[in-house]
C-alpha cells in the first residue's frame, strides 16, 4: 500500500518537474533550428491581442488553482482532490486555444514526466486507500 510519504514525494516531484521544464525550455531555446527561433522571436515581439488577453485572464486563475490544489493535496485538505481534477480538466480544455507551441525535446521531457506523475497522484487520491485521507472524518456516535 502506498504511504502518505510516497504521495507527498510524488506531489513535490511533479511540481518540481513542472518548474524544471520551464527553466529547461528557456535554457534550450537557443538549440532550436533557426526557423523555430524566428517564430518564437516574432511571437514575443507581436502586440498582445484581445484573444491573448482573454486566454491570460483564464490562465492566471488556473495557475492559482493548480497551486492551491497542489498544496491542498500535500496537506490532505479535503477539497483538494476535486480542485486538482478541475484544474487538470480545465488545463486540457484551454490548451488547444493557446495555439502553436515550440519547445526543445528536453523541455518536453520534463513536461511529460510531470504529466505522468500528475496522473499517478490523481489515481492514488481517488482509487487507493490514500483516498481516505481526503474523506470527511467519520463521526463516532
Amino acid at each position: 500500500m502506498p504511504s502518505k510519504g510516497f504521495l507527498r514525494t510524488l506531489i513535490v516531484a511533479g511540481f518540481g518537474l513542472g518548474i524544471i521544464s520551464v527553466v529547461v525550455s528557456l535554457l534550450t531555446e537557443s538549440s532550436l533550428p533557426e526557423p523555430l527561433r524566428a517564430f518564437l522571436d516574432a511571437e514575443s515581439e507581436a502586440e498582445v491581442t484581445a484573444r491573448e488577453m482573454i486566454l491570460l485572464a483564464a490562465a492566471i486563475p488556473l495557475i492559482i488553482l493548480v497551486l492551491v490544489s497542489t498544496i491542498g493535496l500535500f496537506f490532505f485538505w479535503r477539497p483538494a482532490r476535486i480542485l486538482n481534477l478541475i484544474s487538470i480538466v480545465a488545463g486540457l480544455i484551454l490548451t488547444p486555444f493557446f495555439g502553436p507551441y515550440v519547445d526543445a525535446g528536453w523541455g518536453m521531457t520534463f513536461v511529460e514526466a510531470a504529466t505522468i506523475i500528475s496522473g499517478v497522484v490523481l489515481a492514488l487520491v481517488y482509487f487507493s486507500p490514500l483516498k481516505d485521507l481526503y474523506d470527511k472524518p467519520k463521526t463516532v456516535v
